[in-house]
């Protein structure tokens, strides 16, 4: 009785207080922004959007939480504010600076908050709609780059019904005067959590570059010298790649829906000759790449 009570309690104040108010519902999602072997450092992107055209939002407090393995990164600091904060490069002065405030690291499983908090007078609050919105960029050290289970390594959301919850709040305009009547409405919504190779896969020797962007060579040489012999793609993190080879006269030489860097020059009849061919790249993160590469012996 008493839930029931709080309930229509709650449907109340939502009538009277604004025609705004309670739209919102969010979706959170990471991915690998750079992943650098040699001085053994992941960024992960923290990104936020509303989950539909109808529920877009005004940003309020926010406070992000998820969990990791200890055992293989340690360490989370934030590396670069990009929205919901004073701070460059997001330089909002209606929020304040992010913080990692109640973040906890254990023996395996550490679990990071990170905290947006807005300051604003309500008028100035950030749409959020529905395209992702990176908040912030946060580092981990990598300590272990072995195999840990399932020969992946994850993160994975503590969502709005686990404690620590992942909780958001759309600041909520009282209509007709534009003041701010209430900023507490949780918005809830889907949670895609991260699977990253092992790094032990991912730093043996694919050499990995600095500065973390994607980089498709501009060809190779799969004369069996141990040096160069595949087709290789760097820093892909968790990046799937559906890969197609064509030759110059458009005919489909090799393909792969879950590409490994792998491809050694062998088509369905023998080695291809030495030449010019096209390819065609289409990542998970729904990017398209189509160029050309050279085959040498």
């Amino acid at each position: 009785m008493k839930q029931r009570f709080y309930f229509l309690l709650l449907l109340v104040l939502t009538a009277v207080t604004s025609s705004f108010a309670q739209k919102g519902r969010f979706s959170v999602r990471f991915s690998v922004k750079s992943l650098d072997c040699s001085t053994g450092k992941v960024v992960i992107r923290l990104d936020v959007k509303a989950s539909h055209p109808d529920s877009t939002f005004l940003m309020g407090d926010a406070n992000y939480r998820f969990d990791y393995d200890s055992r293989v990164i340690t360490h989370p600091q934030i590396v670069s504010q990009e929205n919901f904060a004073s701070v460059s490069p997001a330089s909002d002065t209606r929020y304040n600076p992010q913080n990692l405030n109640g973040t906890t690291e254990g023996p395996t499983i550490g679990t990071v908050s990170l905290n947006t908090t807005y300051g604003g007078s309500g008028t100035g609050a950030k749409l959020v709609g529905t395209d992702w919105i990176t908040v912030s960029c946060l580092q981990f050290d990598i300590i272990n780059t072995s195999l840990v289970t399932n020969n992946c390594f994850g993160l994975r959301w503590h969502t709005d019904t686990e404690f620590p919850v992942t909780g958001l709040s759309e600041v909520v305009i009282n209509a007709g005067s534009g003041t701010v009547d209430a900023y507490v409405t949780k918005a809830g919504g889907l949670f895609q959590n991260l699977e990253i190779n092992s790094f032990g896969a991912i730093c043996g020797g694919q050499g990995i570059a600095n500065n973390g962007e994607l980089m498709v060579p501009e060809g190779f040489s799969p004369d069996g010298d141990g040096v160069n012999d595949r087709f290789v793609l760097y820093n892909l993190g968790a990046l799937k790649a559906s890969v197609t080879v064509y030759n110059m006269s458009g005919s489909v030489v090799y393909t792969s829906e879950n590409y490994q860097n792998d491809w050694d020059g062998k088509a369905s009849g023998g080695t291809v000759p030495a030449g010019t061919y096209f390819y065609s790249i289409r990542l998970s993160d729904g990017r398209t790449l189509q160029r050309s590469l050279t085959i040498n012996y």
